[in-house]
């Protein structure tokens, strides 16, 4: 790193230095007075001296030349390109209008606290400039979205500068083995072995939301199963949890595929991906996790805290009770054929009242859809049923009547697999049967659109 210009020093006889606005790897870039229109410039600079790598000459003039073709109000206009000669070196400028305002880096280190009222208006309006930038052709990938590299104006408005990276730049980077261009912590994984795609941009714009939330570097946010796992460190809207896993999901193939997709996640779920439809009955009991690709449904063992299942297990008892004491009472006084027969249906009954309580008490679930297969495991005490098979051939999550009570039908839910149900949540209220029914099919509608 080469030393920096003075404050009041002139550069190419028209641009005098007021403040250092940032330091790079190998570049310094000032906030200036353009002495010829007095507007203030921000000017980065490149000396020759300080180079570890002529390549990064070269980059340096492909920064110049992508900026040069750019025409978007939230990117500052290119204005100059140009070289300045001394006894002992050659200094290379990048001249650009200036973003007035403050980083959002300096915003979260200040301690300002974005609502996800906020945090979406900041991420619709990136989105907007990385729709711009990727319809380009060829697409411009910025490679090094992140909170220090965009500006939030007086005005609230929101400028994306810093465009370094655009080609392969040793800039605050992490090498292995070859070059790698990025933040940790808002860095794509594909980045790390020298590749980068639109959607890498969607990663770097994750990251930083998060950031803007959580006010810790993503990298230091829990992982699971090397996805971020920061619901626990955030206080938004499911609806907001699941855009954002869409944004910094580690396979790139998982993420939105375009800047467009997830703009119209954002302002329009209901016509994209996964979305709430009802609200999970109050005091139920089961887990329903999903994000865009990924399904996890849980449904604990009921119990006899239900009034309904202590109904059923007193009709058991009572029933079973009955029928045996009476059936094993009267066959020393009668054939025992005929005593057999006789009994064979109300012992029928009873077994089955009993078994069904068993499930109805007992019963728990989990169903799994992740990778286009789905697996449905039912579980009574120490047996277990478990059910697999392609996403593809389910056809709809439906409420299917399997009975009738005092002439009411008794329904349950059922994934439809051609002439096959796979059915299970009996025991649930009609309420949560709703829900689970209404989420799992619009995940698998959802899942056939994609």
């Amino acid at each position: 790193m080469h030393d920096a210009q003075l404050i009041n020093s002139v550069i190419n006889h028209r641009y005098q230095i007021v403040a250092v606005l940032g330091q790079g790897g190998s570049s310094i870039t000032y906030e200036a007075e353009d002495q010829i229109t007095g507007h203030h410039v921000a000017i980065k600079e490149l000396s020759l001296q300080g180079l570890s790598d002529w390549k990064k000459l070269d980059l340096f003039e492909r920064e110049a030349q992508v900026l040069a073709s750019l025409d978007h109000p939230a990117i500052p206009k290119y204005i100059d390109y140009f070289q300045v000669d001394t006894h002992n070196n050659r200094y290379f400028y990048i001249v650009q209008e200036l973003a007035q305002g403050y980083s959002l880096a300096d915003l979260v280190a200040t301690g300002e606290r974005f609502s996800e009222t906020e945090t979406r208006r900041i991420a619709m309006e990136i989105l907007q400039i990385l729709e711009y930038l990727h319809r380009l052709n060829p697409p411009i990938i910025h490679r090094d979205i992140k909170p220090q590299n965009i500006i939030r104006g007086p005005d609230s408005r929101i400028f994306l500068v810093d465009f370094g990276a655009v080609q392969t730049v040793y800039r605050h980077t992490i090498a292995f083995g070859s070059t790698v261009v990025g933040t940790f912590g808002y860095m794509a994984p594909e980045q790390f072995r020298g590749k980068a795609y639109p959607t890498t941009d969607l990663y770097g714009l994750g990251a930083t939301l998060l950031n803007l939330l959580t006010h810790q570097n993503p990298a230091d946010l829990p992982q699971k199963r090397l996805r971020l796992d920061f619901r626990a460190a955030v206080t938004v809207t499911e609806e907001f949890s699941l855009w954002l896993e869409g944004l910094v999901d580690p396979l790139v193939e998982e993420r939105f595929d375009s800047a467009s997709t997830a703009l119209l996640a954002l302002t329009q779920p209901q016509r994209t991906a996964v979305h709430a439809i009802t609200q999970q009955p109050a005091g139920s009991q089961i887990q329903l996790h999903y994000s865009r690709r990924h399904l996890l449904l849980k449904i604990p063992a009921t119990g006899l805290q239900k009034a309904a299942n202590r109904g059923h297990l007193t009709l058991a008892i009572a029933w079973n009770s009955i029928a045996w004491f009476i059936g094993l009472s009267v066959l020393p006084f009668f054939p025992l054929a005929a005593a057999v027969v006789f009994f064979i249906p109300f012992w029928a009954v009873g077994i089955g009242i009993a078994w069904r309580t068993l499930w109805t008490v007992f019963e728990q679930i989990s169903l799994e859809i992740e990778q286009n297969c789905f697996t449905l495991k039912r579980r009574l005490l120490f047996w277990q049923n478990v059910q697999q098979g392609s996403v593809d051939d389910l056809e709809r999550v439906v409420l299917e009547t399997i009975f009738l009570r005092n002439d009411f039908p008794v329904k349950t839910i059922a994934l439809r697999e051609g002439v096959y149900s796979h059915q299970f949540g009996i025991s649930l209220s009609l309420s949560e049967k709703e829900w689970v029914q209404e989420k799992l099919d619009s995940f698998l509608q959802a899942q056939k659109q994609t």
